[in-house]
Parts: structure tokens; sequence; C-alpha cells
């Protein structure tokens, strides 16, 4: 099971040596990313399978990273089943956000059916280390004409390594580019305070930083993060006053810091008309396409919950109409003493909307469908699949309200749902356990379903095509 926890002092190191020898060489996979960006992002990590897991929650939704090996034996494919299990623990849709294009192959072949989206908005700009500490060539006169007026102009002007006793000049440095930036876009606002709070932190023994004075005083910033060849620049701040600044920053951190790294990752450029324009006059060795990747369960065919008739039943979604039914036959203790739910960890003190509110959620999040059993059109009971393990599986569950037992009720509902997994969402294998005292349903489902095993628990059932 998987246990996040924030990034901290404890596990801190242990990322960040993951991120050191990452070999994706995309920005979203470093420590920087995830620091300057935590109140966007909000990541949590945890730790499995030689792995570093990241759970970020953005745009309304749980978002994983890529699985990132931290250890020798790491095993991708351990890691991705544990998020499996987890999403399954918690009925969230699978996402996995700016995955490598190197990696989508294992996603595909892993997962019957996946969604993959990217945009050339968030692609990372890519250029060679070389390039941007010399500016050799043709190419790259502008940039050299630019630094050459900087010199000039600027003879006093030098470049140093950022140390906590420039704190204060950071304070004044970013009073004066606040100013300048004033008519910059919320995006680029809300990116220069995290950018500020980034920098202003004493402890930043991971990063690469470095300034350019001029009589003493900060005129232009940036921080970057060695991840296995590539060094990513989180930032790049100076002020426009001092023509040929940025070219001149871009050089001297480069001359610095990348001796022995292959390639520099400046980020995307979100868009950004002026960004853009800038981050090409460098002329990117290449563009690094990131995707997102939504991993579906086979309830995704279904728009609407489909009703399936029987002998005797009707299976519908369950409605306004079922409502006072449903739930009595949720808080009813003893007969849910079996079911293998408490309601009450997740909400002690249900109103009358909330069971029926969580059918119609898992339906959104396409995690689990729940038919309410009517006979005569009366509510009996309530039949669910639910635990899709993105491999062709499902678990099915059943139980029914007082008096409605002994009756067929329950058989004939559980036969018609295992057809209608099996053969409409081409299941491959539904499950189904029961505990080994709860004599009513191991009958039950042993005259529906074969016997798979048992444990000191549980008897295990399962029906294939």
């Amino acid at each position: 099971m998987l246990n996040f926890t924030t990034i901290n002092s404890k596990n801190i190191k242990k990322i960040c040596q993951a991120y050191r020898y990452c070999d994706y060489r995309i920005s979203d996979y470093s420590l920087g990313m995830k620091l300057m960006w935590k109140n966007y992002l909000h990541p949590e990590v945890a730790f499995s399978n030689g792995c570093v897991i990241v759970k970020n929650n953005f745009k309304g939704a749980t978002r994983f990273d890529y699985p990132l090996p931290c250890e020798e034996d790491s095993d991708i494919e351990g890691a991705l089943s544990q998020i499996e299990h987890y999403c399954m623990e918690h009925y969230i849709p699978m996402i996995f956000c700016a995955v490598p294009e190197s990696q989508l192959s294992t996603l595909a072949s892993r997962y019957r059916s996946l969604q993959t989206e990217s945009s050339v908005f968030d692609d990372d700009y890519i250029y060679r280390a070389d390039d941007l500490s010399q500016f050799a060539g043709k190419h790259y006169s502008g940039q050299r004409n630019h630094i050459n007026r900087f010199r000039n102009t600027y003879p006093e002007a030098e470049w140093h390594i950022l140390t906590e006793t420039d704190i204060p000049l950071l304070h004044r440095f970013f009073e004066r580019f606040s100013y300048n930036s004033a008519q910059k876009s919320k995006e680029a606002a809300a990116e220069l305070k995290y950018a500020i709070n980034l920098l202003l932190k004493k402890n930043l023994f991971w990063a690469c930083a470095g300034c350019m004075k001029y009589h003493g005083e900060i005129i232009s910033v940036s921080l970057g993060e060695i991840c296995g060849d590539t060094m990513i620049i989180h930032i790049e701040k100076a002020l426009h006053e001092y023509e040929g600044i940025y070219p001149a920053t871009v050089q001297a951190f480069t001359s610095c810091f990348c001796n022995g790294v292959r390639y520099i990752n400046r980020e995307e450029d979100a868009g950004d008309r002026g960004l853009r324009r800038s981050k090409l006059q460098y002329r990117p060795k290449f563009m690094l396409r990131k995707y997102n990747v939504y991993v579906h369960t086979e309830l995704n065919v279904w728009n609407t919950i489909p009703e399936i008739s029987t002998t005797h039943l009707t299976l519908s979604a369950i409605d306004e109409t079922d409502k006072t039914s449903y739930n009595h036959l949720c808080l009813d203790d003893e007969r849910n003493r079996y079911w293998g739910y408490d309601y009450r960890l997740d909400c002690p003190c249900p109103d009358e909307n909330y069971f029926i509110n969580v059918t119609k959620e898992d339906f959104q999040s396409k995690t689990a469908v729940n038919w309410g059993i009517h006979s005569d059109g009366k509510f009996i009971g309530e039949i669910l699949l639910y635990d899709f393990d993105y491999h062709g599986g499902a678990q099915v569950g059943i139980r029914l309200l007082k008096g409605y037992e002994g009756k067929g009720f329950a058989r004939e509902a559980l036969e018609a749902v295992i057809n209608e997994g099996l053969y409409s969402l081409r299941l491959s294998v539904i499950h189904a356990k029961c505990y080994l005292e709860n004599t009513k349903s191991l009958k039950l489902l042993s005259s529906c379903m074969p016997k798979s095993g048992k444990d000191d628990t549980y008897v295990y059932f399962e029906s294939r095509i």
C-alpha cells in the first residue's frame, strides 16, 4: 500500500538523488519543479519497488508522474501495479502527467485502453550545453553581439555563485524586477511569486544558482538543477534596462555550472508568444514532447448505466425514487456486517443524498457501476461491479434488503450482471469473495461462479468467458 507524504526534511535527499540520476530530460522530473510549484501541483511522494512515486493534485484531479527509479533493482512494473491498487482503493481515475515519449510504449503495452494528450505549448526546449556556453557560429551572431555590447557597456559586471549572504540583495533585485513585470499576465505573476519563494530559501543544496552583479547589486539571477545529462533551468530573471543581460546570463550560467552536462532544458513556453520567440532565438536542438495519459476502465464505453431485464427483475441506475430504500440498505449495520466497507470511514454523518451521490460520482469517474435491483418496480437491493483492475478484471458485489433473501433474486441478478460484464463490457474475468463464515453468500456465489481459492479470511470465486 502506498503511503504518500509531502516532500520534507526526512525524504528530500533520497528524492533529490533520484532526480539527480533521472534520464527522462523532462523538466517535470526534477526536485526544483516540485518545490517551486508546490502550491499549484500539491505533490506528495511515496516509495515502492525501488521507485519514487509522485502524486500531484491540480486541475481538479489526481495525476501521477511516471515512476522514477531510485534504487539499482527498481521495478517500474511493480510501481505501476501499486498506482493501480491506489486508484482502485480510492475510487479515482488513473491519470499520468508529463509522461516521457520514451515510456509511452510501456503504458501502451500494459493497459487495454488508454488515451494520450499532448500540446505544443507543453513541449520542453532542449539545447546543446556547448552551444549556450560558446554561442559559436553564424547562427548565434545576434547573441554574441548582445553579449559584447553588455560587456562593453557594463565592464564591471561580474558573475557570482549565489550564497545565503546574497538574500538581502535578492530582495532588492525582485523589488525592481516586480515593478518592471507589473503588466505581465496572472500566470507570469504566479511564476514570479513561486520563483521568489524558491530563491529566498536558505537550503538550496540541490541547485546550481548564480547571479550577475553590477556595482554591488544583483541585476540577473538564474537557478538550475542537473538531472542525468541535462541541466534544467527553473529560474532566469534579469533587469531589462541592462541591454544584453539575458544572453550574458545564459552564457555565464552555462560556463559556470554545465561542465560535463550534455543538454540544457529551458522548460516550456506555456503558449506565451514573447517567451516562445525568446526561446527560439537560442536555437533549440530539439523539442521534448510529454504526454498526459488517461488509463480507462472498461466502463468508459458506457455513457449511461444500461438497464438489464431478467425474468423477474429490472436492474437500473439508482435514482431519486430509490433514495429512501437505498439509504435504509446502506445504513443497516446488520445487513452490512459482511459487506466489507464501513461508510463511517469516509462520512461519519451522511445526509440523505450522500449514498446516491457516491454511486453517481463513481460511475462518472468510471471506477464502479451500481445497479438498483427492482422487483415489480420496487427497490429491493443493489448489485455493482467495482475494483476495475485496468487489465480486464473487476469485482462483483450484491446485497438485498431484509425480507428478499431466499427467493432467487440474488442469483438472478448476479447471473445477469456477470453476463453483462463479460459479454457487453468485454471483461476477461469477474471476481467475487465472501467471508468464510458468511454461509449465505458462500452458497449464492458457489451456485453462479467457480471457486478459485481461499485463505484464512475469504473464499474466492471468478467467472471467465
